[in-house]
């Protein structure tokens, strides 16, 4: 990214950033039962209050911080590749949060790379790993041998930084958070209707929902 284009965003994000979470603000204030995507960048989905922190979001949350929400007053919370962009203390405050807002019977649903899986087909070298990294190359990532899949799990787009999930980790942090009837489910498919074919990138993908008690 070039310098002045950098600089450009940043501008336009500290413009845009208070207007941004006015607007989430209002939408939360809405008498019907909400439903809020956690970091949905760009994507757009009819009667879902989508937030990011990104510079040009529409509606502005930082989930790791007091959430503008009345208490109750959620039907559902999705976030997908977003948590393992921050470390476990900011993510163990996310859930307190979706918690909190979550009503009675409400559901999160989370997807995250699957570091067990990345694991996996790391050790076993077969074929499924051998179409696993021919996938990963059609998409644009350099996978030439199998440690790739690790490193692309770990480092790439901005991994680094955050914390990395597995099934055991998940499900210890929700039920910490208060949420019950952790499950994993496959791309694409939930009990729910509201909450079925959500992930933008199924690929390595571990899907987690869980209840609000």
């Amino acid at each position: 990214m070039s310098v002045a284009k950098s600089v450009a965003k940043s501008v336009i994000g500290a413009v845009n950033r208070p207007v941004a979470k006015a607007r989430f603000a209002y939408a939360a204030r809405s008498g019907t039962p909400l439903k809020i995507e956690v970091g949905s960048f760009r994507s757009r989905r009819p009667g879902w209050i989508c937030t990011d922190v990104c510079w040009h979001t529409r509606s502005y949350l930082d989930a790791t911080g007091p959430w503008p929400v009345r208490s109750g007053s959620a039907s559902h919370i999705y976030s997908d590749n977003m948590i393992e962009h921050i470390r476990l203390e900011p993510a163990r405050r996310m859930f307190r949060e979706a918690r909190r807002v979550l009503a009675p019977g409400g559901r999160i649903r989370l997807s995250t790379p699957d570091v067990e899986h990345a694991v996996r087909l790391y050790l076993a070298r077969d074929d499924e790993t051998r179409r696993e990294m021919e996938e990963c190359r059609r998409r644009g990532y350099q996978a030439e041998h199998p440690v790739d899949l690790l490193r692309m799990t770990f480092q790439d787009c901005g991994h680094h930084a955050g914390f990395l999930w597995d099934f055991e980790a998940v499900e210890a942090e929700l039920r910490s958070a208060g949420f019950s009837a952790v499950r994993r489910y496959a791309p694409g498919q939930s009990d729910d209707p509201e909450l079925r074919n959500m992930e933008s990138r199924p690929q390595f993908a571990l899907i987690v929902e869980a209840a609000a008690a």
